[in-house]
């Protein structure tokens, strides 16, 4: 893992608004290899793979044009509310 800068404003308002309402939308200060900016999703427990999976898929096509136009790579990746800590979040 290694450390990322802070992840833009218009970014992380353009995953908020593409996330689902009752997720917690929590940028991240470290990335797994070529990121650029690392933004985890927060979920219910309920929600099951498929549904995480489904909700990853929008949030790549919402963030694929901005790292497009920014020559950036982003990571929006659901976590479950108990996985939480896993990924740094306290």
């Amino acid at each position: 893992m290694k450390p990322t800068k802070p992840v833009p404003h218009d970014l992380l308002e353009l995953v908020q608004k593409t996330a689902p309402p009752e997720a917690e939308v929590v940028p991240l200060s470290w990335a797994y290899e070529d990121e650029d900016y690392n933004i985890a999703i927060v979920m219910p427990d309920t929600v099951d793979r498929l549904e995480a999976r489904q909700i990853e898929d929008r949030l790549i096509d919402a963030v694929i044009d901005y790292d497009a136009a920014h020559g950036t790579f982003s990571l929006c990746m659901v976590w479950p509310q108990r996985d939480k800590a896993l990924a740094g979040i306290h």
